[in-house]
């Protein structure tokens, strides 16, 4: 017998894809990736059709209800598409411009935001912090030693995360930027000395959101005017973002993906929330508004002659700082598949995850949203994470085919 033209081979894939894969149990761990691998040696990218089978056998072992992807190149938004369900029980399709929650994406519009004031000579980024707040933040267990904005901004500030219980205190319990004291120094009633590490500030890294939610009051009290105000005016305004806001209440609900969590091999849906934690995690944007960001920063800080950082700003931003080997200010480093250094953030919520990348040396990127994640580890996900990892790498591929 002769072996099955190519053809034949396409609808078998896409048989296979749209019905069989419901037959499919999804509780078997990485075995069910050779499926992946098997259909990978076997097809083209450059073929837009088996590209996107491609994508959505990842979405399916990666239990992503949708995603939405968009690939710069050339300085332009060069390809962009939504798959799947932004809202799985209203059947409503996710696009291009589908808003997502990008949450620590948030944290490179709060350095973009700081270093602005730098600019205008408003912050010393390597002064003691305290000079800007209302309080002297100090870690207790090194007293004498000053923490400075470069050091919130590189996570060396020798604070811990705390995440939970700033969603808690900040969104859930409505508490403003002024109660941060209350919080942060010994004589606060909800201070607990667990929240500082026992190093000094300046010796090792230590991702803290809570080291960005004290960026954000420091904006406030600079500017005499709330964060999100702030950012609104100087970042999202002058790049025309559109359909990008900290602020629930400025999008329909049909225009928001609904954040899921996966568990036992059902998506429980949950609600949308206001998320008060603006610098840390509370962005809600889409791909084509995004790629504008990050188009200015790819481009030293201007985006279609709209300057929103100088030259000088954005390449210490993008500079490892304090010997990290991966992060610079409100930003990762790190390299792509072909060893190319690489540049961007990325931002895990409950009930979502998102990417935003750039490559430096031919200024293309990738940006991609999912409306599913547990984040709280109920449960192991090396199939999830594998499955973003291989999505991330046949979007770098894609560059070339474009």
């Amino acid at each position: 017998m002769g072996k099955p033209s190519f053809r034949k081979k396409l609808v078998f894939i896409a048989i296979f894809l749209s019905i069989g894969f419901s037959l499919i149990p999804m509780t078997q761990g990485f075995g069910n990736k050779n499926i992946f691998y098997n259909l990978k040696t076997q097809i083209n990218s450059n073929n837009d059709t088996l590209f996107d089978l491609k994508i959505k056998l990842l979405m399916i072992l990666g239990h992503m209800p949708s995603l939405s992807v968009c690939i710069i190149k050339n300085n332009t938004i060069k390809w962009s598409k939504g798959y799947g369900f932004a809202d799985r029980q209203h059947k409503i399709p996710a696009t291009n411009k589908t808003v997502y929650m990008v949450a620590s994406i948030s944290k490179t519009f709060a350095t973009t935001a700081l270093l602005q004031l730098y600019e205008k000579g408003l912050i010393d980024l390597d002064t003691d912090v305290s000079k800007y707040l209302d309080f002297k933040l100090r870690n207790p267990k090194y007293p004498d030693k000053n923490i400075t904005c470069r050091m919130l901004l590189a996570h060396r500030s020798s604070l811990t995360r705390y995440v939970i219980q700033l969603g808690i205190y900040f969104t859930f319990l409505g508490y403003p930027n002024e109660w941060l004291r209350e919080f942060l120094t010994p004589s606060g009633r909800f201070y607990k000395s667990s929240i500082w590490n026992d190093y000094s500030p300046g010796e090792e890294f230590y991702y803290s959101d809570l080291g960005f939610e004290i960026i954000e009051y420091i904006v406030e009290r600079i500017t005499n005017q709330p964060f999100d105000e702030y950012c609104t005016e100087n970042i999202i305004k002058p790049l025309n973002l559109s359909k990008t806001s900290y602020q629930l209440k400025d999008f329909y609900i049909n225009e928001i993906a609904r954040p899921y969590i996966w568990l036992g091999g059902i998506y429980f849906p949950l609600p949308q929330i206001q998320i008060n934690n603006f610098a840390a995690g509370g962005l809600r944007t889409n791909v084509l508004d995004l790629s504008r960001f990050l188009l200015a920063h790819i481009n030293n800080g201007t985006y279609n002659g709209i300057r929103i950082l100088n030259e000088n700003s954005t390449d210490m931003m993008h500079t490892l700082q304090f010997g990290n080997n991966f992060y610079g200010l409100g930003w990762f480093i790190s390299s792509d598949w072909n060893g190319e250094i690489i540049g961007g953030h990325l931002g895990m919520i409950l009930g979502g995850r998102a990417e935003m990348w750039c490559r430096p040396s031919d200024k293309t990127g990738i940006i991609f949203f999912w409306n599913q994640y547990e984040m709280f580890h109920l449960r192991n996900r090396p199939l999830e994470n594998w499955a973003q990892i291989e999505i991330d790498k046949l979007l770098w591929e894609k560059i070339d085919d474009l």
